[in-house]
């Protein structure tokens, strides 16, 4: 199911934060129980991902079978040189689990790229000991933990149980659990009302491309950069939410990245997780920066390559990540000459790039995504198509208009268009972390009615929602 939706809503969290509740002051006092917590964690979790349908349960819980045995025969074989083999062989079933999947055509399991690398990372810290031993209920509840499951953070096991243990120790705290709910529709809101708003002017833009002036072909490339920051944004804080409320930390993985000053900044804010996924389990084992200059390069594009490959099978994705490790080496190259431009220049720079990358990731071919870039320049003076606005004019904030002066001025069939974009603007470039917000904002009145208008807005228009983008790759 998705965060997103009435029954996770009204249903699925209300009552898996009571029983949660309930368990763990059983086992607080009983370690011996603390397996029982476990067990309820990952059982909540595939009763979370079952809406997903047969298929994709079959091929979770298959993928939890066969890494749960190599995860018990890589336990006595560490160390060995028969445990390298076996390491390897369990690394390579999953790589190929994973690639006959994206590259099948026909049928792509929701979140299988996430609970893949988890299992990758398990079994790999398993073998070199950052894991003392198999533990089943601990193995069960870090792979399925419904908050992380369908689109990270990737997150290590001696972290995640860490965090699982002080969750355990906690008592209920009735201003972190509304700390929790405020951060919750924080990350609902951005999800429900913006990025699904932005979604689906972009949807029409791209359908539309031959036809776009170039005012039109610039605004659909900025709001597919607006979807995917909130779309992203809003996951990560619904599910840093959600663990608040259980008294669980998740480690920050978006942290506005549309403020980077270049493009190391920004893999430095997007997507976190993945990036020190990527450098821990293939830059340091291609050899990171140990071998020279040269390599250290090679190793760069590779993984960028890389994580164009992970994010879908087509030659957009390539070109995508090659637009960013290209311009990522050369940055790293004028490491010791770094241009001497105001800050808002260079985050007006990097944003542009990014934005430009972002097409090719969206395009459907090489060749859409070119003409789309090609419609900015030659798409000529044109007013935005009525299309275009409507797709901003939600009823709450087109009654209000209708029924004022604004009406009669020549731009107000356009002006719900601007007033989005220019939120977002401020939220991407100007706002505070809603992580950061959620915890140092004084709870009082003024959350709780934010928190209330929030949610009820969002709620409200769970009909016209779409699923993550991220839950694609």
């Amino acid at each position: 199911m998705l965060f997103n939706s009435y029954v996770f809503m009204l249903a699925f969290l209300p009552v898996f934060l009571i029983v949660f509740f309930a368990v763990r002051k059983v086992s607080y006092d009983d370690p011996k129980m603390r397996g029982l917590c476990k067990a309820l964690v990952a059982g909540g979790s595939l009763l979370f991902y079952a809406p997903f349908g047969w298929k994709n349960l079959l091929a979770l819980l298959m993928s939890i079978v066969v890494n749960g045995i190599l995860a018990w025969l890589l336990v006595s074989r560490r160390g060995a040189d028969h445990g390298k083999v076996l390491v390897a062989i369990a690394v390579a079933v999953n790589v190929i689990w994973l690639l006959a999947f994206k590259f099948n055509g026909v049928f792509f399991p929701v979140a299988i790229s996430f609970y893949t690398f988890n299992q990758i990372s398990y079994l790999v810290d398993l073998y070199r000991g950052e894991i003392e031993e198999f533990d089943l209920p601990g193995y069960l509840s870090y792979i399925l933990f419904f908050p992380k499951l369908l689109q990270g953070p990737l997150m290590q096991y001696s972290d995640y149980d860490n965090e699982f243990e002080k969750s355990l120790k906690a008592q209920v705290d009735y201003e972190v659990l509304l700390r929790g709910l405020y951060l919750f529709s924080m990350g609902l809101f951005k999800k429900v009302i913006l990025a699904d708003t932005f979604g689906k002017a972009v949807n029409w833009g791209f359908d539309n491309i031959p036809t776009l002036g170039s005012l039109e072909a610039v605004l659909v490339a900025v709001f597919y950069s607006f979807q995917l920051y909130f779309d992203f944004s809003g996951y990560c804080d619904m599910a840093a939410g959600v663990c608040k409320m259980m008294g669980f930390e998740l480690p920050l993985n978006f942290n506005s990245p549309y403020k980077a000053q270049n493009i190391i900044d920004f893999w430095k804010r997007w997507h976190i997780t993945l990036t020190k996924f990527f450098t821990k389990y293939i830059y340091i084992p291609l050899g990171g920066n140990r071998k020279g200059m040269a390599r250290m390069y090679i190793n760069l594009l590779v993984v960028f390559l890389v994580s164009g490959l992970w994010h879908g099978n087509g030659w957009t994705f390539i070109v995508w990540g090659a637009l960013h490790g290209v311009l990522y080496v050369v940055t790293r190259m004028m490491k010791d000459h770094p241009l001497t431009l105001p800050k808002a220049v260079k985050v007006a720079i990097t944003f542009i790039y990014v934005t430009m990358a972002w097409i090719f990731f969206r395009a459907n071919t090489i060749g859409d995504a070119l003409a789309l870039i090609g419609r900015m320049f030659t798409g000529g003076r044109k007013s935005i198509a009525s299309a275009l606005s409507s797709c901003f004019m939600l009823d709450e904030l087109w009654y209000v208009i209708k029924v004022t002066p604004i009406m009669k001025l020549n731009f107000a069939w356009d002006i719900c268009l601007w007033l989005f974009v220019v939120f977002a603007a401020i939220v991407v470039f100007f706002a505070p972390n809603a992580i950061e917000k959620a915890e140092k904002e004084r709870i009082g009145v003024k959350t709780a009615l934010l928190t209330g208008i929030l949610l009820v807005w969002s709620v409200v228009s769970f009909a016209g929602v779409s699923t993550f983008l991220y839950m694609n790759f």
